[in-house]
């Protein structure tokens, strides 16, 4: 697997772990929180496991769009760090909350930084890796994620019994501020389109051909939100011009709402509704991440594989694994012979172990494609609108499902809820469709550029791109072109 700078590599997968870790923080303790603000079942159910998602995942959706413009026109990591800070900072508050409200309030603050962080991760992954080695990278990003999913969710869920709700929160947000400052001190940024030489060498020129062709616009306006509006409504309609970003994009809608129910619910529906208690419902729990890990690895593997015998059969591979992921999820929601001894935990433990290897080969795969459809001066673009749709299917997944419990019970919404993972697997398949054509106009375009034929996007396009801006505003204040990376 090639990588043009794996320091740089490691600290972005250390940042994802960091980001990652505040999502899941709730799940453990959920009847906990509910108890603490006096509120019933129902009320646990709509307003910790519905309305705050909402607010996680739904209210960020602005923010996510402005910082997946503003990575395609200033230093990532600046951005990554402070989208760190933007998650921990809240996490760390938690100690003092009081009320639903405040509460509230910090958790719509961690979910515009968990909202933000794929644009930026994954612009420079199209950085860092070329396209023969994307999905490997995919795969690591994911190992992360899911590490800091379930380094988070292990420690609201071991100390959370003991020691209160709150201070989980404010273990993870301090630990996350000290990899910031970390992140900061040592991460280094990849130069734009650099990877997309990987098959003919013509990254680094691109890039530098990309520059010269808008320096001129560039250098006037790179300050002005009313041209990052503009630069920012040319890329979005190159981004949806592309049909692969179209289907890629709507995968994500239905695809999240099993995901959201794993997330918010299914630790507090296996801790009280199949009496495990917190710790033990945790255990499980974990064990679908150590799934979700080995099938992030294998799925990365032969994902890439497939890609690179023929792009059809990495996207049918991606749909398949996301209609066979719904299966384990049912059985684990209407079994009723849960139990604490080792034979009960034994089983539950490989069904779930099982559940978390299908559920993760699609997500590893489907960013790949994202990356490899799009330019590199359009990748954080593509990506926000990527997590706008995750997202969306993430806030309303719970709100549907704690409606559906009001009226049909848990159980019953639940599996309603995996059921979306359907249409996420047939939407995938599509892509097969439509995917070739769309990285060979990619290759094109970035061969066009290195040739100096063109200008970064085809009139009518995306305009200077992203890569030019910040390139061009630096050098006009006198900074060498060699410290630009």
């Amino acid at each position: 697997m090639e990588c043009h700078d794996w320091r740089a590599f490691a600290m972005l997968c250390a940042g994802v772990f960091v980001i990652m870790m505040d999502q899941n923080l709730m799940a453990p303790n959920l009847s906990q929180i509910a108890g603490d603000f006096g509120f019933d079942d129902t009320e646990r159910d709509v307003r910790l496991g519905g309305h705050i998602s909402v607010a996680f995942f739904l209210l960020g959706l602005p923010a996510a769009l402005v910082i997946g413009v503003l990575t395609d026109v200033i230093q990532r990591k600046r951005i990554l760090v402070w989208t760190m800070i933007l998650g921990q900072g809240p996490c760390v508050l938690a100690l003092f909350v009081s009320n639903y409200w405040e509460l509230f309030a910090i958790r719509t603050l961690t979910g515009i930084a968990v909202g933000g962080a794929l644009p930026i991760v994954y612009s420079m992954v199209g950085d860092l890796f070329p396209p023969n080695s994307r999905s490997y990278a995919s795969m690591l990003v994911g190992m992360a994620m899911n590490f800091g999913g379930m380094f988070g969710q292990g420690v609201a869920g071991y100390l959370g019994p003991s020691f209160g709700w709150r201070v989980p929160f404010a273990v993870v947000g301090t630990f996350g501020l000290a990899v910031a400052a970390v992140v900061q001190n040592f991460a280094v940024e990849p130069r734009r389109g650099i990877a997309d030489g990987g098959d003919g060498g013509i990254g680094a020129s691109a890039a530098a051909a990309a520059a010269a062709a808008s320096a001129k616009t560039a250098s006037l306006s790179s300050h002005r939100w009313s041209h990052l509006l503009r630069e920012w409504l040319k890329k979005s309609a190159a981004v949806f011009r592309r049909r692969t970003n179209v289907l890629g994009f709507l995968q994500g809608i239905p695809g999240c709402v099993p995901w959201s129910i794993i997330g918010v619910f299914m630790n507090d529906y296996l801790a009280v509704d199949k009496g495990l208690g917190v710790e033990h419902a945790t255990t499980i729990m974990m064990f679908f991440g150590f799934g979700g890990m080995f099938g992030t690895i294998t799925g990365g593997i032969l994902g890439q594989k497939l890609y690179n015998l023929k792009p059809w059969y990495m996207t049918a591979y991606m749909g398949a694994a996301a209609i066979a992921g719904i299966f384990p999820w049912l059985y684990l929601v209407e079994a009723d012979d849960y139990g604490t001894s080792a034979e009960a935990m034994g089983e539950k433990i490989g069904v779930m172990f099982f559940a978390g290897l299908l559920a993760t080969m699609t997500g590893v795969n489907v960013r790949t494609v994202i990356v490899n459809v799009n330019a590199p001066y359009e990748r954080g673009t593509a990506f926000a609108w990527f997590n706008l749709t995750d997202d969306l299917g993430k806030g309303f997944g719970p709100v549907m499902s704690s409606a559906l419990v009001a009226h049909v019970g848990r159980t019953l919404a639940f599996k309603l809820g995996f059921g979306f993972w359907a249409p996420c697997g047939a939407l995938c398949l599509l892509c097969g469709w439509t995917m070739p054509r769309d990285v060979n106009d990619v290759r094109r375009e970035m061969q066009e550029l290195a040739e100096g034929r063109s200008s970064p996007r085809r009139e009518g396009d995306a305009g200077s791109g992203g890569v030019d801006v910040e390139r061009t505003s630096l050098l006009g204040r006198g900074v060498s072109s060699d410290k630009l990376v």
